[in-house]
């Protein structure tokens, strides 16, 4: 077998997860039988959004900065500002290369003035450590770039309870709302082991993400099962996982984006700095958001008895095709079927009916809808 195994590869086995390959990875993509796939990751979903589940995600890259010049090297290879960025806290970190297309986005965290960590996409983070290397041998910066993926574990602990699950095997940090805020990050002691924690939410609810080194994985893993059975956390699977994002709004590179998308398309100017002078792609991305936009990705509703469109399936405007679906699955949580398609950009406005050619040639008409689907102001990861 090709794949690469994570540190806790045995006791998703032991719980009976189907795996799937992620990048050069396996993952979980969900637990139970696999003629039971949506029934199996409707029941991991609903747990997440009421209780609490935990998620093995050692294989997000890793990469640690650290020198005088980590935060000008971060500064000018993502389109956010890094300078200022404060100790103890992360930001959204989105990669264009220089044609202003959109490559990589992960998690950046300042832990020290001269230490960051950021975490890229699964199968992303090789290219994007090459890239900051191939960089930084022509800026001659002062700083030291380090792939820890395969060095480091992690898990996210993501629901209503899981503030609850983790202070059972955290007694040394503040988790309060107060005390360790939505995006920030600490370093403290987890079942004894050393642990960087994040409180980022990818699938929408309260979470911490804890990242250790990966020798101890299944001492962690094991201890925060035990510690979460007072509050029945199950674990879920990467399907899972991208429901709940997908009910979120939250793009995953390379499946709702592709080889042109700048980030205007996807909505995301608003990680884009206006006022630094320079990032990789700075120039391009002026230029495409100053032509007008040819399409954009939208979020779309059916009824949940509609033929249910795949990831491909075509976006018509009369007789022509203007984009395609990247994202659909229903959710039992909204009771509809929702997605994400790119659309022309006159078809782009919320109310709207777009044309969805399924199966079989079948035509559904989808609605337009605001993104995200569920929870827009937030209220749930900010607890």
């Amino acid at each position: 077998d090709p794949y690469r195994q994570t540190p806790m590869h045995q006791r998703h086995v032991q719980a009976g997860a189907k795996m799937m390959p992620a990048g050069i990875w396996q993952r979980p993509a969900f637990y139970g039988k696999p003629s039971q796939r949506d029934a199996c990751m409707q029941q991991e979903a609903l747990h997440v959004r009421n209780k609490v589940g935990i998620i093995d995600v050692s294989t997000l890259g890793g990469l640690d900065i650290r020198g005088p010049d980590a935060a000008e090297l971060l500064n000018r290879m993502y389109t956010f500002a890094f300078l200022k960025q404060p100790i103890g806290r992360s930001r959204y970190a989105l990669m264009t290369n220089e044609q202003g297309v959109v490559i990589d986005d992960g998690v950046c965290a300042r832990f020290a003035e001269q230490h960051f960590y950021v975490t890229a996409t699964t199968s992303g983070v090789d290219r994007i450590y090459q890239q900051m290397l191939k960089w930084n041998a022509q800026w001659r910066l002062n700083v030291d770039i380090t792939n820890v993926t395969a060095a480091i574990a992690a898990v996210n602990v993501a629901g209503p309870d899981s503030r609850k699950v983790l202070a059972q095997v955290c007694s040394d940090l503040d988790l309060s709302s107060e005390g360790f805020p939505y995006l920030g990050v600490r370093q403290g002691t987890v079942a004894g082991i050393k642990a960087r924690l994040l409180r980022v939410g990818f699938v929408g609810e309260l979470g911490y993400e804890i990242h250790v080194p990966a020798r101890h994985a299944l001492k962690l893993w094991d201890a925060l099962s035990e510690a979460g059975k007072a509050f029945d956390m199950r674990p879920f699977g990467v399907e899972t996982q991208r429901l709940l994002r997908l009910e979120k709004g939250h793009v995953i590179i390379s499946q709702d984006t592709d080889g042109m998308t700048h980030p205007g398309e996807i909505d995301m100017g608003w990680a884009v700095s206006r006022t630094k002078p320079f990032f990789v792609g700075r120039r391009a991305v002026d230029i495409l958001e100053a032509l007008p936009q040819k399409r954009k990705l939208v979020g779309f509703t059916l009824p949940k008895a509609s033929p249910l469109p795949l990831e491909g399936h075509l976006v018509l405007k009369g007789a022509d095709i203007s984009g395609n679906v990247t994202s659909c699955e229903y959710s039992q949580t909204l009771g509809m079927i929702i997605g994400m398609a790119y659309a022309a950009f006159d078809q782009s406005t919320p109310g709207q009916q777009i044309p969805i050619r399924v199966e079989d040639g079948v035509v559904v008409q989808a609605t337009v809808v605001k993104l995200p689907f569920f929870d827009p102001e937030n209220q749930r990861q900010e607890l």
